[in-house]
């Protein structure tokens, strides 16, 4: 074995080395703090004490530079959830735009449907609907479909669906926009579209609503007109009971007279009054 040499070491290089490497151990990555001073006497622990301030200086490079990535991160994070919002709130601005319920007049509402109607979107849609009749309290409903390129079984079903649950609701419905290609696709698939009303443009929906609020007018005025006469007449009768002289003054001024004449004649009369009437004028005529 070869001969070993020692290396005095002053306890304060030691004490230092010791106090560096408890910062360090702590996150401390200040490079006034963490270097070690170059020595004077060159002996093997001053190339240790060489050995670490490299490897500090290293160490130091390596967590800014981490925490530098780290602060990439955070704003790519935060930029990525701004996005993401930005996003939720674009779908939800276009699924409003999508199935939007316009109140075109007094009692006439418009869901006009534009794109694939999926189940989702169409249960969406219908609770919209249905909220809105209830608010509204709208009497007819118009369902346009020209914005709707392809008509499926599924499609047929939902709008079925849609107009099921506004009839509960006491709204009629009208289905329009559809085009003869879509006319011959249900053909086709032999979708039956009962109970609703098919018309082929948004006017000729405007119209047909129109109809059935005038009818349902006019069955209200026809009621009313009903109800008035049979009160009216109800009142002549109880009239007609009343005594006829309200009616004929003179004719009852005589059958009150007739009827009077008619109690005295039954009432007995005193003797000085018959005497007195057989010598009067009147009397002796």
């Amino acid at each position: 074995m070869g001969d070993k040499t020692s290396v005095t070491v002053p306890f304060e290089r030691i004490q230092r080395v010791i106090d560096i490497l408890s910062m360090v151990s702590i996150g401390e990555y200040n490079a006034e703090l963490i270097q070690i001073p170059p020595s004077e006497q060159a002996d093997e622990f001053s190339v240790l004490e060489a050995a670490l301030n490299i490897y500090n200086q290293e160490l130091a490079a390596a967590r800014a530079q981490n925490e530098r990535y780290i602060g990439e991160l955070e704003h790519s994070k935060r930029e990525l959830q701004e996005q993401l919002a930005t996003i939720a709130r674009q779908q939800l601005a276009i699924h409003e735009l999508s199935s939007p319920i316009a109140e075109v007049w007094e009692d006439i509402l418009l869901l006009p449907v534009i794109g694939a109607l999926d189940s989702q979107r169409a249960l969406e849609m219908t609770e919209k609907l249905l909220d809105r009749i209830k608010q509204s309290r709208s009497r007819c409903v118009i369902i346009d479909i020209t914005g709707v390129e392809v008509v499926d079984t599924s499609t047929a079903a939902s709008v079925l669906k849609m107009t099921r649950a506004a009839r509960l609701l006491g709204a009629v419905c009208v289905l329009t926009g559809v085009r003869p290609e879509i006319a011959r696709t249900m053909v086709q698939l032999n979708i039956e579209v009962e109970g609703i009303r098919t018309l082929r443009t948004l006017k000729d929906g405007l119209r047909a609503c129109f109809d059935t609020l005038r009818q349902a007018r006019d069955r209200r005025n026809k009621r009313r007109q009903k109800s008035a006469s049979s009160g009216s007449g109800s009142g002549s009768e109880a009239l007609n009971l009343l005594p006829s002289a309200r009616s004929h003054p003179e004719q009852g001024a005589a059958q009150s007279a007739a009827g009077a004449s008619s109690a005295a004649a039954e009432q007995p009369v005193p003797l000085s009054a018959l005497v007195e009437s057989m010598g009067s004028p009147g009397g002796n005529g």
